[in-house]
This record gives structure tokens, sequence and C-alpha cells, in this order.
């Protein structure tokens, strides 16, 4: 593959998606369209990718440029969409030294490296000049449909709005990813139509024009379908990333991974899960999470950039961004991690906590109604149900400090900027506006009074 350079086409704005944001920019399973077809022709091997751009190019340039640092990728501009053969004609620059090209439609966002490859594998058996790929659709409404001749080799492409009745019955579809030696390819396309409907040059007529030239043509149908799906509109958007998530489920569960009820997970492309785990329905992983060996991770949890070690417990409802849960934590349910929030090793965070900024040290408990924000937390310390840090003064966050082995009471407001020392005690229903000294116990309740005979006289005085 060496040989080889893969050009990606990538040039229309997308009309149906109804969006001023160029196609490929949408995202689907956490990562924008474009990302897709240029990994997967790096993945492939091949030794350079040229990204065919025009609406928006320059915002979309730099979107690549960003997801692939350092990656052999260059651009090629077409300033006026006049059909697939004239946007692969404008990479022709960017393809000299190059003894073979493939060409791939942009929005192939299921497309495998491996199909890749195969490709390349039909082109050479089948002489070396042009190979296509096709699939067998359940629907293929919208595809250009293949025509076969009497040896079962491809004869022709039709567009759909050029197809008969008879030809639109057709279910093998065209995927819309060529190869082809380099010579070939622009010098056949040079020299197609636009006598269609859509009066476009078709990259697709090649076919048609190499086969009635006696030339012979290669075929590769991909095992799976759902490499062919292409993004037209926002319900195309949704059917992809829906195969992705299939994807990457079906990947998880070869690798050890238990998937309660796998159609109704999301997780994205770029998320890992450790084997023994087991993700229960609901779940939604995205941006890089990571999940450790021998994890459960609860129905309906939202994790977003997290990282989460081995032997973790996570309950049901949890929320986490950018945050980090050590080993053998225990979490939720119903309890929030926001950004730069850390549980060390063995700690508990329980129902209706939620942390930001905070670090919880090992062993330490959080386990019901609290709020923990701008703090740090000591090993095997104990948080009282209905604990805030006060954090915000209204112009500044504050910081909170407690000590290794404290013991905060229910209902206690830390007002920061403020420290409870080691092994300190707080009493439950205080307001600690003082620093706590290690070992010492803090009280600021107001002390109680009984008043006896109460209930008598105030029955009295209710029955005159």
């Amino acid at each position: 593959m060496k040989d080889a350079v893969a050009v990606v086409l990538f040039a229309g704005l997308g009309t149906r998606m109804r969006s001023r944001r160029q196609k490929g920019l949408h995202v689907a399973a956490g990562r924008p369209l474009v990302w897709y077809p240029v990994d997967a022709a790096l993945r492939a091997g091949f030794a350079k990718v040229v990204l065919v751009i025009g609406h928006q190019a320059e915002v979309v340039a730099d979107a690549v440029r960003g997801l692939f640092p350092g990656a052999p990728v260059e651009f090629a501009v077409q300033a006026e969409q006049k059909g697939t053969a004239h946007a692969t004609m404008c990479a022709r620059p960017h393809c000299e030294g190059f003894r073979n090209a493939v060409v791939v439609n942009g929005d192939m966002a299921v497309l495998r490296p491996e199909s890749l490859r195969a490709l390349c594998d039909a082109f050479t058996a089948s002489g070396g000049l042009f190979a296509l790929t096709s699939a067998m659709l359940p629907d293929p409404t919208g595809y250009g449909r293949i025509l076969r001749d009497a040896d079962g080799m491809p004869a022709e492409i039709v567009e759909e709005r050029d197809a008969t009745p008879a030809q639109r019955a057709i279910r093998e579809g065209n995927v819309g990813v060529y190869a082809s030696a380099a010579d070939v390819l622009f010098g056949m396309l040079s020299g197609v139509g636009s006598a269609n409907a859509k009066k476009e040059f078709y990259f697709t007529d090649v076919v048609k024009a190499l086969r009635d030239a006696g030339k012979p043509v290669g075929l590769h149908v991909v095992e799976d379908a759902d490499e062919a799906l292409q993004v037209n509109d926002r319900a195309g958007l949704a059917e992809v990333e829906a195969a992705l998530h299939r994807r990457k489920a079906r990947e998880l569960m070869a690798a050890g991974v238990t998937i309660r009820q796998p159609a109704t997970v999301m997780i994205d492309v770029d998320c890992a899960v450790g084997p023994d785990s087991e993700v229960w329905p609901g779940v939604e992983m995205h941006a890089g999470t990571v999940v450790g060996a021998g994890c459960s991770i609860g129905r309906g949890c939202v994790l977003t950039n997290v990282r989460i070690g081995d032997g973790v417990a996570v309950k049901p409802y949890c929320v986490m961004t950018d945050a980090v849960v050590e080993d053998e934590a225990q979490m939720g349910p119903f309890s929030h991690l926001r950004p730069a929030s850390v549980v060390r090793r063995g700690a508990h965070v329980g129902n209706f906590v939620e942390m930001k900024k905070t670090v919880l040290g090992p062993g330490a408990k959080a386990n019901h109604l609290t709020y923990l924000g701008d703090c740090t937390v000591g090993a095997k310390a104990n948080i009282g149900a209905g604990t805030i840090t006060c954090n915000y003064d209204g112009v500044h966050k504050l910081p909170t400090e407690i000590g290794d082995g404290a013991f905060i009471g229910s209902d206690t407001q830390l007002v920061a900027p403020v420290k409870v020392g080691k092994d300190a005690y707080v009493a439950a229903g205080a307001t600690i506006v003082k620093d706590v000294p290690d070992g010492a116990l803090a009280i600021t309740r107001v002390e109680q009074k009984n008043v006896e005979g109460y209930t008598a006289r105030r029955r009295a005085r209710t029955a005159k």
C-alpha cells in the first residue's frame, strides 16, 4: 500500500443536514464524520491521504490537522461542486508519483480499514486497472445499483435517479469506494460526461467506459452492509452513529466485557472497557472514557472523559465528567462528579453526592446528600449526610481542607477557606468558620432548651 494514495471526497456542504456546519464536522459516536475515512485510510496503510474539501474548507482543514497532527494528510480544494469525478480530478496534483489510488466518499463513517485492504486485493487480482466496492443492502434506496454481466462481474453502475424500475429493484449497491491505477483513473475521469439527471460528472461512469473498452473491473463485496451507510441528513447521521455504537459494543464483548442489552448503550469509538467488567442498560461513555477491569457500570450512567480504575462499582444513574475514580472505589447511585474531581482508592461516594474540583482520599466516605466543592478530603475521613462546603463568596472559589481520619457530622456547613485537622470531629449541625485543630471537637449549635408543659398550654389556648 506504500505505492498508493487515498483520496477522500468531502467537499459538499450537505444541504440536507439543514445546518450551517459543514457535514464533515457533524459528530457521530464521539468523532466528526471527516475523521472516520481519514483514520481508516491511515490505518489501512496508505502512504498519503488527500482530503478534497470545498465548503468551509479552512475550517475543515484546521479540524483535520488537529485530529491527525503530523499525519501524511494533504488538502485539495474543489471550489465548485460538480460531482465525484470532478472532485477526484481536483486531487490529481497531490497524487503525482503514486502508482495507484483509492477514492472514498467522505461520509462513510462505518467503513473499516480491512475493507480498504480487501478492495486493494481485489484490484490486484483483477489485473491492477480498476476495482470497486459494493454491498448487498436491505434497502438500496439512494445508492447507485451494480449491473453485472453474464460472468458476474460489474458491467455498469447506474445512479438511482437515472435507473429504470427494474434496475432500482437490484439490492446490490455501490458503496462509493474505488481502487485504480493512477494513470487509468485520471485519464478516464478527464473524459467522463454529464448526460444524467443532475448534469454532474459521475465517477461511476468510469466502470462502463472501462468495460466497453474490454478492460477488467474488480469487485469487493463488504460482509457488513453497515459499512455502506452514508450520511445525507440527520436521520442518516443517527443511523451511522447507531451502527458505530453497535460495532463498539461487539468489539468490547469479544474482548471479555459483559454488556446487558447492548442495543441500549452508547459507547463512543475512543472509549475503552477492561475485561470482566459489566455495563448495564442505558449507559453512555464519551470523550475517551476508560473503564478498568472487573468494574460494574450501573444502568443509566453517563461518563464523559472519565478514568475509572479496576474493581470499581458505579451504581445506577451516576454522572461524571472530566474526573478520576481509582481502584475499588464505590459510586452512587445518583452521584455527580464534576470536572477535576478525584475519588481515591477504596473511597465511597453515595447517593445524591456532588463533587467539584475535589479529591476524596483513600478509604474516605461521603455517602449521603452532600456537596464538596474545591475541597481536599484526607484518607478514611467520614463526611456526614447533608454536609456542604460553602466554597463561593460571590467572587472567588475558596478551598476547604479536611484531614485524615476526620469525622464531619451531618448537616455541617464548612465556610471556606477553612481547615479541619487530622482526626478532628465536627458535631452535627455545625457551621464551621474557623480552622479546627488536629484531634479537636468543633461544636457551634445553640444550647437546647426544653419548655415543660408547652403542649397542654397551647391546646388550652387554642380551645378558647
